[in-house]
């Protein structure tokens, strides 16, 4: 039987690698018994693993690359030995285990998963914008909407964990920038929740929970409720302050009443103030959203009023009161979500001093927070193409933030900061095996993710053909094909049946659970890219097709989410490209 290179045991000949090697042979054996179809049996053979061996742990060894451990500490050429998800040894002079899967570390660098440390990732967002009303409507007077919901914004007690949705694709496009880790929370409300920091893998939420919560969540923003208030930042500030101390009152309630019930009566319970009760014991810090310096100022007298546990995030210009800052002990989540000149801006009109200064100092924000002694993490803070994160890092390095900081600011500080450093963050023997591993220096404009670690799952990252200015596809796809899959287990015969209109390819794929949808199918030159999903034994399974096409073959590779790629080629049988 033949493995990939990447995932050969170092001694086929050892007891422990024939034990291997024998497992992946009986499954290879009996899974055409189990799944009749070749899609599903290449697909299942890769996941033997799990499924067939699961007394063969999951060891995987990267040997010879440089290391940066984000704790001050880089290792020129040294191996990681991966175990059961967790990192087992890091060093120049560590030893790849027997039964480890070997990859070759020559050329790369290793450094810890990244962490957005702000984000809604994985969180069903509500349709309408920030003067949605629950559950009132523009139609309903406004006693009406008072009656209904006569606190707007108020969700304390919504959990971001209970929101999270582990479809396999939602996380891709950032698990390829090379984000490992996230901190969750939905985008509504003044009180807006209480966030989850979850890997980005997992076949259900629960498995990608590393901290559920993590904070409270208050934002600044108006939610339009009844008579639109509050419907200004003082008002929005006057409503935070008045909430929190209607939660004081509701907690000193129960604890008289906890103290004597006799003769007192119960007080009513309310689900919200409840969940304000840890926040304001300290228990639990709360992250306020607060951008301008007005903002920032107003949050931190908040803090101090209720002796808060506070974490500033976006906090665009805290370089302004980094001092202040400093002297508040108050961690900040610095946003990577640089402001930029509207697109549909006139070109003609002149914008006014203030904004252009504020565009241009952007960058400077977490330097100057650096110099001051500001403890702080990186947050996309929304961005809309989130493949920006690394570059709008390396725009922070030319503002003067030391690489080093800048890579602490993406990984460990995060974990600081929310109290997981012992879990995540540096590379470090006992910590969760999240890692990512590049062709070059993170921050080069040149270098490529080229797979990412998550709870010791691996992620080779397939990157979309690169479509050049004016390019169109050069060859037509259409029809019916027969592709052959060179799996471990042999070459295995699929029928796949292409529509394609410009640059965007369609269409399906046989399997015995019937036929499956190609979804993200582009053109581009000749080359292609397409995916299916594979539902074996309720568990979702993802293979991303890659390849380039000459007349009426193609050949290419497809990639297993998480366990690896072989190689396929095809020939079209029918179709108007026929030749």
């Amino acid at each position: 039987m033949t493995f990939p290179d990447c995932l050969r045991p170092i001694d086929k000949k050892s007891s422990r690698a024939e034990g291997r090697a024998s497992g992946y042979s009986f499954f290879a054996t009996i899974a055409p018994l189990l799944f009749s179809g070749p899609l599903i049996v290449a697909v299942m053979t890769l996941f033997s693993v799990s499924l067939a061996q699961t007394n063969v742990p999951n060891t995987y060894a990267i040997t010879g690359a440089q290391i940066i451990t984000a704790t001050g500490k880089v290792i020129a050429k040294g191996t990681v030995v991966i175990r059961d998800g967790l990192i087992a040894a890091v060093g120049e002079s560590v030893e790849a285990p027997e039964d480890a899967r070997i990859i070759d570390g020559t050329g790369l660098t290793v450094y810890p998963g990244l962490i957005d440390a702000y984000t809604s990732i994985g969180l069903d967002q509500p349709q309408a914008g920030p003067q949605q009303v629950r559950p009132g409507g523009p139609g309903q007077s406004v006693a009406a909407q008072q009656q209904q919901d006569p606190r707007p914004g108020l969700h304390p007690d919504l959990l971001a964990v209970t929101k999270l949705d582990s479809a396999p694709t939602r996380y891709e496009n950032v698990r390829n920038t090379g984000i490992t880790t996230a901190l969750t929370i939905p985008r509504s409300g003044i009180f807006i929740g209480k966030s989850a920091l979850i890997n980005l893998t997992g076949d259900k939420p629960s498995k990608m929970v590393v901290k559920s919560p993590v904070a409270l969540h208050i934002g600044f923003t108006s939610t339009g409720g009844f008579g639109n208030y509050p419907g200004s930042l003082m008002g929005v500030f006057a409503y935070i302050k008045q909430t929190l101390l209607t939660a004081q009152h509701y907690g000193l309630e129960w604890e008289r009443y906890e103290k004597n019930r006799r003769g007192v009566k119960r007080p009513e319970p309310d689900e919200a103030l409840e969940a304000l009760q840890p926040v304001l014991k300290g228990e639990l810090p709360v992250i306020i959203l607060a951008d301008t310096e007005n903002e920032i100022r107003r949050a931190i007298k908040l803090g101090e009023e209720f002796k808060l546990k506070f974490i500033l995030s976006g906090a665009r210009e805290a370089y302004k009161i980094a001092d202040l800052l400093k002297e508040k002990r108050a961690p900040v989540l610095v946003s990577l979500n640089y402001p930029t000149r509207p697109q549909n801006a006139d070109p003609e009109a002149n914008e006014p001093l203030r904004v252009l200064r504020q565009r241009a100092e952007a960058h400077k924000n977490a330097a100057a927070l650096h110099k001051a002694g500001v403890k702080f993490a990186f947050t996309s803070g929304y961005l809309q193409n989130i493949s920006d994160y690394i570059k709008n890092a390396a725009r922070a390095i030319e503002g003067g933030l030391p690489k080093e900081e800048a890579i602490k600011a993406l990984t460990i500080n995060a974990a600081e900061i929310f109290g997981v450093a012992d879990q995540l963050g540096s590379i470090e023997a006992g910590k969760i095996a999240n890692l990512v591993i590049t062709d070059g220096d993170i921050f080069d404009s040149k270098t490529k993710v080229k797979m990412v670690f998550i709870d010791g799952n691996r992620y080779e990252i397939k990157r979309e053909p690169e479509r050049r200015p004016g390019e169109v596809a050069a060859v037509i796809i259409a029809g019916e094909w027969s592709l052959e899959l060179q799996s471990p287990q042999g070459l295995m015969n699929v029928a796949a049946n292409f529509t394609q209109s410009g640059n965007d390819l369609a269409g399906t794929l046989n399997t015995p659970f019937g036929q499956v949808s190609v979804s993200s199918g582009t053109v581009s030159g000749k080359d292609i890219q397409f995916k299916v999903s594979v539902n074996a034994g309720g568990q979702p399974i993802e293979a991303t097709f890659t390849g380039t096409v000459e007349d009426d073959r193609m050949t290419g590779s497809v990639n297993v989410a998480g366990q690896g790629s072989f190689g396929f080629t095809g020939m079209r049988r029918k179709g108007p490209g026929l030749r």
